[in-house]
């Protein structure tokens, strides 16, 4: 497998407790990054291309949205293969409502590596990209971003959005780019050592050994499925991917 990583930010804050996807928080930038490249590559910047962006919604429009898409289906017509964490069960499905090409979404989401489904259908629980990144010895998540006036800012998944909307497009971005190359790092190394290596929350190693490398969403999919009678609410493989079957 050659991998091209995959990443996206949503646009617009979403309050706790409520859906992500339902929320419709639409498309801030998309990162992408292939095996050998020194840095990300910028799949969509508003300044560069005002073209595509909302002001008024300070999101991607349909055809920028529709412009990631192209750009992914041309590397997997390349033969490469799309790799993410949570890809299949959000960067996808968001990609799919703001593109409205939910076909095209689907079949190459089912086409690539999601390294977080994989865990969940081997071990029946999502884990954090974080987790594994550390588990890996390889850097952390970017924590930290410096904002327009020269502040350094804290920042994770749910203050990216924030930031957004407060114009500070380069932070975002930049904490965008480091994801998507973090999540081609652990790829890569997880697929020559074999292993997925992480640490729980009270502190136990745990692993996964990938005999046979990352295998695909429709690959995992054909995975038995694993015990999770000691959760008290697993998550189901249907919720992540059930959006990626076939129509009707």
């Amino acid at each position: 497998m050659r991998f091209v990583a995959f990443d996206m930010e949503i646009a617009r804050p979403v309050p706790n407790g409520r859906d992500i996807l339902a929320a419709r928080p639409g498309i801030a930038c998309a990162a992408l990054a292939s095996e050998g490249d020194a840095r990300a590559r910028v799949l969509f910047d508003p300044g560069a291309s005002p073209d595509l962006f909302d002001p008024a919604s300070r999101a991607m429009t349909r055809a920028g949205a529709q412009r990631v898409l192209e750009v992914l289906a041309e590397a997997a017509a390349r033969g490469s293969t799309i790799v993410t964490w949570n890809g299949a069960g959000f960067d996808f499905r968001l990609l799919a409502d703001e593109t409205g090409r939910r076909d095209q979404c689907a079949r190459l989401a089912r086409a690539s590596v999601d390294m977080m489904f994989q865990v969940l259908c081997e071990r029946g629980h999502p884990l954090a990209l974080d987790a594994a990144l550390r588990g890996a010895g390889l850097s952390p998540k970017l924590g930290q971003v410096r904002l327009r006036s020269g502040e350094a800012a804290a920042i994770d998944g749910a203050a990216a959005p924030i930031f957004w909307q407060a114009g500070e497009y380069a932070a975002v971005l930049e904490y965008c780019a480091a994801d998507v190359m973090g999540t081609l790092a652990l790829a890569v190394a997880c697929q020559q050592s074999r292993r997925l290596a992480w640490l729980s929350r009270s502190g136990r190693p745990n692993e996964i050994a990938l005999r046979r490398g990352w295998l695909t969403v429709e690959q995992c999919l054909a995975l038995p499925l694993p015990d999770t009678s000691w959760m008290t609410q697993p998550l189901s493989r249907d919720s992540v991917v059930g959006w990626t079957a076939p129509s009707r």
